[in-house]
């Protein structure tokens, strides 16, 4: 029981991080000191405060039904009539929620905002990974200006080796590409002004769905 209070008082610290976003800067120098330390908080907040750090949005979500109300104040928010989406689970969750949704690939170039999954999120340096074996969605992370993740705490490792030792369980071998999303697409390689979206997404929210209990 005193567990189970704990974990509560945790996850609702969490919703704190909710829809902030760190600001998207650059450091003028590289620290390579201290480099990655043990560290004994609870994985969803190692995960929420490093993706946060590199500039993505965390929403967490308690429960399906808050996922559904979360997304649809965000869509309405930037006056999106709908979000992109062709994975068969998360659009039967979208559904659920009477959240607008498309799957038709040809209105893909112009959609302002997809929902897709993942493999896992490295808790470690807050990135979300994704493979070659989500075929249906892949291309998809790098399309749209507002991409949505939904993800869940049981995804959630520590690091790189874990999350590649967890698709290799998964699949029964290391997927023949894999792409570690750290934060929204940026650079500033011209005239060194930081520029977002060049290549990706701007914007990035990770919806972390508790499914443990």
């Amino acid at each position: 029981m005193e567990e189970t209070k704990s974990r509560e008082k945790i996850l609702k610290d969490i919703r704190e991080a909710l829809v902030v976003s760190a600001e998207n800067t650059f450091s003028d120098s590289v620290n390579t000191s201290g480099f990655f330390k043990e560290s004994e908080e609870i994985a969803e907040i190692c995960f929420a405060e490093a993706f946060k750090n590199i500039g993505g949005n965390f929403v967490y979500c308690a429960n399906e039904s808050e996922f559904g109300q979360n997304i649809d104040s965000i869509l309405k928010a930037y006056a999106f009539s709908g979000v992109f989406c062709n994975e068969d689970d998360l659009v039967d969750i979208l559904e659920r929620h009477n959240i607008p949704c498309f799957s038709d690939d040809k209105k893909l170039e112009t959609a302002n905002c997809a929902l897709t999954g993942c493999e896992c999120l490295i808790s470690q340096t807050g990135s979300i990974m994704v493979s070659a074996q989500t075929k249906k969605s892949y291309r998809i992370y790098f399309t749209t200006p507002v991409h949505f993740v939904l993800a869940y705490t049981s995804q959630i490792v520590k690091d790189i080796s874990q999350a590649l030792q967890c698709v290799k369980s998964k699949y029964d071998k290391v997927p023949d590409f894999i792409t570690f999303i750290s934060g929204p697409s940026r650079t500033a390689d011209i005239e060194k002004t930081l520029v977002m979206g060049a290549h990706g997404p701007g914007e990035i929210f990770v919806f972390l769905l508790d499914d443990i209990n």
